[in-house]
């Protein structure tokens, strides 16, 4: 069991890697990559939504594209039956709590949410830099599964 929830977060983390190659763009490349593998029903707006989040808000440095991707990944996916009865915030308290650790977890891997902190320059061309932001996505995407995982009782990798 394991083997096979390692292959599937090993699947998605080369999903967002690929579609990161091809649209250089750090939010829609993890969101994509997750709402497909979680079978969300975002639609192409939706989907596209996710497009100005790269570079920290459309290269203003504010919180990293991969990280706001994976929460609002997470936040999608958690928040899928939490429709009925009672207040909005405690019928999702468990996506709250979900996005949190999310954070929390990148900021324990990355030390900091921002991208003008993990990408001084914003340099998006390098090499060197590409490199790293690929391994932030990638990273981004794991943390997302690995606490939905978590939230719905299965483990994590």
């Amino acid at each position: 069991m394991q083997g096979a929830r390692e292959d599937r977060v090993k699947a998605v983390k080369d999903r967002a890697t690929a579609l990161l190659a091809e649209t250089e763009n750090c939010a829609y490349s993890p969101f994509v990559a997750l709402a497909e593998a979680l079978g969300l029903d975002v639609g192409r707006d939706g989907l596209n939504a996710a497009i100005g989040f790269a570079g920290g808000l459309s290269g203003m440095g504010e919180l990293c594209g991969a990280l706001s991707a994976a929460i609002a990944a997470t936040s999608a996916y958690l928040s899928r039956g939490s429709s009925g009865s009672g207040k909005f915030l405690e019928r999702h308290m468990n996506v709250h709590m979900a996005s949190q650790e999310v954070y929390r977890r990148f900021v324990a891997e990355f030390g900091s949410p921002y991208c003008r902190v993990l990408n001084p320059k914003l340099d998006l061309v390098s090499e060197q830099q590409r490199r790293k932001c690929t391994h932030i996505v990638r990273k981004a995407v794991e943390i997302a599964l690995n606490v939905i995982d978590e939230a719905e009782g299965r483990g994590s990798a």
